[in-house]
């Protein structure tokens, strides 16, 4: 069975078509919706049945603060500076079933990239 990613509108291209490219069923806001609202988008990932790949922090607050019904899994990519190469490799070693934390540790606070999946 293919994973079935829903990329947020702030999700970069080049790693949509990387995973596009390796197989995986991926579904671009910027595509197909540019502009909808954040419920909308955990609307569409819920109703196409996909994970949604996001670096808006907002979609957990609407989740477990406002009620919002979530999707399968919303997955949310804490890296600064995006390094496309990298957030395409941590990106395609998504399974189904599985958790993983990955974490770029440097000398800035921000530049520490985290991916929670809980399936």
């Amino acid at each position: 069975m293919t994973l079935k990613l829903l990329a947020d509108e702030n999700f970069p291209l080049p790693v949509i078509q990387g995973l596009i490219e390796a197989g995986y069923d991926v579904l671009s806001i910027a595509k197909v919706s540019p502009g909808i609202n954040d419920r909308a988008v955990l609307s569409l990932a819920r109703e196409t049945g996909r994970s949604l790949l996001t670096f808006d922090v907002d979609f957990g607050d609407l989740v477990f603060f406002h009620g919002a019904e979530p999707p399968t899994a919303i997955l949310y990519f804490r890296q600064h500076p995006i390094i496309v190469e990298e957030l395409l490799t941590i990106t395609l070693c998504l399974k189904r079933n599985s958790a993983r934390i990955f974490r770029r540790n440097q000398s800035r606070r921000d530049t520490i990239a985290e991916v929670i999946s809980l399936w």
